[in-house]
């Protein structure tokens, strides 16, 4: 799992799962995905709803992935990460809008963020300490099937 987050950390994709691509692309490459509960209730038109790949999730809006999350199978410490993350000269930075309480974040090049938390009991951590526990890239702006008209809004 580790080479999936490097890749992941590094180009931004899961293999061939991308941004932009339609959710029924990314349902050939990986199978059916398990749909968040709202999707069930409210059909494919529910925008911005998770669907499931064992660690990983798809965030579809007007059909399209606008975000692509993974959570590591496996524990990962936050300074073993670090490291290989300059050793195979993936540049990143602090991200300061995601780092608070115990959590703290950094952002790739590719512009994945990578969070880290202090757990006491994850998976299989056995010594407390920081983690790896998910990592994320999304569009700006979710693509949505609603357009909301904000000229109407306080006027």
């Amino acid at each position: 799992m580790t080479d999936v987050m490097l890749e992941f950390a590094a180009t931004g994709r899961v293999g061939k799962v991308r941004l932009g691509m339609s959710l029924s692309e990314a349902e050939e490459i990986l199978g059916p995905g398990r749909p968040h509960p709202a999707i069930r209730m409210l059909g494919p038109e529910a925008s911005s709803y998770p669907y499931f790949w064992d660690h990983l999730s798809l965030f579809a809006a007007g059909g399209r992935v606008w975000q692509v999350s993974l959570n590591p199978a496996t524990a990962v410490e936050r300074a073993a990460f670090l490291e290989l993350l300059r050793q195979s000269n993936v540049p990143f930075e602090p991200c300061p809008g995601q780092t608070f309480d115990t959590q703290t974040a950094i952002r790739t090049k590719a512009g994945t963020g990578v969070r880290f938390n202090q757990l006491k009991a994850f998976m299989d951590v056995t010594t407390p300490g920081c983690y790896l526990v998910g990592a994320s890239i999304y569009d700006e702006v979710p693509r949505t099937t609603t357009r909301i008209d904000s000229g109407s809004i306080g006027d």
